[in-house]
This record gives C-alpha cells, structure tokens and sequence, in this order.
C-alpha cells in the first residue's frame, strides 16, 4: 500500500473502480491499458506523477459512454479528491488530513 497517499481502504476502492471501469462496454483497448497500469501503481509507492497520470485517466473516464452514471460521479470524485492530494502535498498536515470521498462502485 501506498501510505504517502492512500489508506489501505482508499487502495481498495481505487483498484475496485478502476476494475469496474475497465470491464465497461465501450471501453478501448488504448484505455483498458491505461486503466490496468493505473490500477496495478495504486497499491506501490506512487510517485506524484503518477498521482497525477490517475487522476486524469478517472477525469477521461467521466466523458466516454461506457461506464453507468453512479460509475462516472465515483470517477469524477476520485479525479477531484487525487487533485486536491496533489495541491496540499507540500503542506506537512496533508498525511494527517484525508478526506474520504464517498465511492459507490457498482459491481
């Protein structure tokens, strides 16, 4: 887990939203790819980069058709909440100052 970023629940939802968007009718390959290397840098010691990379792959998610509607809000909260991560990193009560952001991942 990568406990700069996440808990080991937030690891969790990611890696179940990431799968349930990849399965998503209407999903490319060039996306399905981009979800599977997403999801497998979630749970390692996740550079901010990478942070970044994430939060644009849910972002993108959010404007193609395949995901449902509860999917695409889990998305877009995720992308919103991984910005916010990366615009306090610098201020040193960031580790201690998670907000959970509600996920509904549909199964």
């Amino acid at each position: 887990m990568n406990s700069e970023w996440f808990t080991t629940d937030q690891v969790r939802q990611l890696v179940e939203l990431l799968t349930v968007v990849a399965a998503a009718p209407d999903t490319s390959d060039e996306h399905r790819y981009e979800l599977d290397y997403c999801r497998s840098q979630v749970a390692q010691q996740m550079p901010a980069v990478e942070v970044f990379v994430l939060a644009g792959v849910l972002r993108e998610t959010t404007d193609r058709p395949g995901p449902d509607v509860a999917t695409r809000d889990d998305c877009r909260r995720w992308s919103a909440y991984l910005i916010h991560l990366l615009s306090v990193a610098a201020i040193p009560t960031a580790a201690t100052s998670r907000p959970e952001p509600i996920v509904n991942v549909a199964a």
